[in-house]
């Protein structure tokens, strides 16, 4: 199984609705001229195959390497197209599903393996940033923008300071709460339970927050867009 990925310089759009709308345009209606051709696309290509190379397969050496039982898959006529057009290759373990990459000189179609690992993402979305490339991920789907905001990493682990001030805080607003229910005058006392109840129960849901993180029962990494130094879902 693969998922596939599509770059392209302009239009820029950040809207998932209006990417799918336009790799339609393209592909199904034919509309070759709705993204604007642009230099970058065929730059941030040869840059990703810097990282993650293939390696061109002679048609004779493919089909050479072959057993009987997956020649006799081909016609006659098969088999003469496979020894003029070759094949590509890649090391193991690498990322790509289709090989060569669908690339004209306006848009650049990626098709990844879910096996592959985190960093390819991260790579491509550096290089998009780089080149100021949209990527439209139909999957998700989502767009990453050339000016998205970088992110900071992933969400640090609270620290022991971050544990104690949290509880000072809830054993300081649960006091609060004690401590207006104890006035004796009822048009104060219960605008001030309610307002002192209010911050003290979202201090608890915090808290409450922090301990599911910690037992693992949440993630803080989920919703958050992939970039260079950190580990994207796929």
């Amino acid at each position: 199984m693969s998922m596939d990925l599509y770059l392209w310089k302009a239009p820029v759009t950040g809207d998932e609705d209006e990417a799918r709308k336009l790799v339609d345009r393209y592909f199904d209606n034919d509309e070759q001229g709705v993204f604007e051709p642009s230099d970058d696309i065929a730059a941030a290509a040869d840059e990703l195959l810097k990282l993650y190379p293939i390696r061109r397969v002679s048609g004779e050496k493919l089909v050479g390497g072959m057993s009987d039982e997956e020649r006799g898959r081909y016609t006659e006529e098969g088999l003469a197209q496979l020894r003029e057009s070759g094949s590509y290759t890649q090391g193991k373990g690498g990322p790509w599903a289709d090989l060569p990459f669908e690339q004209r000189d306006n848009l650049l179609v990626l098709s990844i393996r879910w096996s592959a690992h985190d960093g390819v993402l991260d790579d491509i979305v550096r290089i998009g940033r780089e080149r100021e490339l949209v990527i439209y991920d139909p999957q998700g789907p989502s767009v990453y923008l050339p000016d998205d905001p970088e992110d900071d990493g992933p969400v640090p682990e609270p620290t022991a300071k971050d544990w104690l001030g949290i509880l000072a805080m809830c054993a300081f607003l649960l006091a609060l709460t004690y401590a207006a229910w104890l006035i004796p005058i009822g048009w104060i006392r219960w605008p001030a339970v309610i307002v002192a109840g209010f911050f003290a129960a979202a201090g608890l849901f915090v808290l409450g927050g922090m301990i599911a993180a910690a037992l693992g029962f949440i993630d803080l990494e989920e919703g958050r867009k992939p970039c260079a130094g950190d580990k994207p879902p796929l």
